[in-house]
């Protein structure tokens, strides 16, 4: 096993060390449109701009907000959380956009692209059965969908260099690459992706004037967003487009994986719950794969609760109560999870 662990020194260490582009990390004290400061502060360990984004969207001028997902296998858990925090986003006013990474899978991740297209529509109607409204102006797409984001990467490219790829891996890219599911150096089809999620986030404004983005990813994956800042950046120093555009971030603690991975995600199976288990085998991981914690911000099982169920904040203050105790009704809050947890799977069926 590797011996990263996204603890409370890792999250403390990027907010005091690094940046994300231009801007510095800070602790999340707003709240966007409806949503409440505690489910906020919940869902999102920190930001970067943020506030502009929230300022831009007060003024009711164009906003949304974007995330994305790879499809190189059937969702995890880790991508049912951040489904629901585009709903929970959408449901408080916040037009958001989503989409399906399937160039990103056949190029980065080398996945047979047959298999990609039998898995497109599938995730489609996954995330509308969750509750998605995919209506405008909010938007629900793959990436070859959007063509125009092929010419915006085209023109990005063009400020992009090799140091800034090499900075821009993804914190856990070496611990993928050691375990040969991703390539272990910058490759060439690794800069295309990187460009191509660059483009994806800058589109927005090129193809459909919008005028604030906020991006939405896990805490690992800050870098993306980063990147496309000082894109941006560069971009505003140079040329007169992009003038009135803002960009931020706002980055989800790292799902951990059960049975001591660093990280939930598809290409370590046993790391995670996915929507094609049955759900004997669903409650045996919650029951028995949490492994060592020192609090429960850092249990598995009670970041799944927190942010990959339809629970209210009620009852997610329990849930807390009772991990930190560790006594049986953690127990009993486990096996009743697990069932719940197993009916927003089944929406994939």
């Amino acid at each position: 096993m590797s011996n990263i662990v996204f603890d409370d020194d890792y999250y403390n260490e990027i907010m005091q060390t690094r940046k994300c582009g231009p801007y510095p990390f800070e602790k999340i004290d707003f709240r966007f449109g409806s949503m409440s400061m505690e489910e906020m502060q919940r869902l999102w360990l920190c930001h970067a701009n943020g506030r502009s984004f929230k300022n831009f969207f007060d003024k009711k001028e164009s906003v949304i907000a974007t995330t994305g997902f790879g499809m190189t296998g059937i969702p995890h858990v880790g991508t049912v959380s951040q489904i629901l925090r585009a709903i929970r986003l959408q449901r408080s006013g916040i037009p958001v956009q989503i989409v399906l990474g399937d160039l990103d899978a056949y190029n980065g991740k080398a996945v047979d692209f047959s298999y990609i297209l039998d898995l497109i529509p599938r995730y489609k109607n996954f995330i509308k059965n969750l509750g998605f409204d995919n209506s405008p102006p909010n938007i629900l797409r793959t990436q070859s969908e959007a063509l125009s984001v092929l010419k915006t990467l085209y023109m990005t490219g063009k400020y992009l260099t090799d140091k800034m790829f090499e900075e821009a891996k993804e914190d856990v890219h070496s611990f993928y690459g050691k375990h040969n599911k991703i390539d272990s150096t910058m490759t060439y089809r690794i800069k295309l992706s990187l460009n191509l999620m660059v483009a994806d986030f800058l589109d927005l404004y090129l193809d459909q004037k919008i005028q604030s983005v906020v991006v939405f990813l896990g805490i690992d994956e800050y870098k993306y967003c980063g990147l496309a800042m000082d894109v941006l950046t560069k971009i505003q120093r140079q040329e007169r487009s992009f003038d009135n555009f803002s960009l931020a971030g706002i980055f989800s603690p790292t799902m951990k994986g059960l049975y001591g991975y660093p990280k939930m995600g598809k290409s370590f199976p046993n790391s995670g719950i996915d929507v094609g288990m049955p759900s004997d085998v669903v409650e045996y991981k919650i029951m028995n794969g949490e492994g060592e914690y020192d609090k429960p911000e850092n249990n598995v099982v009670y970041q799944m609760i927190s942010s990959a169920s339809l629970y209210s904040s009620m009852e997610i203050i329990e849930a807390y109560k009772a991990c930190e105790s560790r006594g049986g009704e953690w127990q009993e809050i486990k096996k009743r999870y697990s069932s719940h947890l197993w009916n927003i799977l089944s929406k994939w069926r």
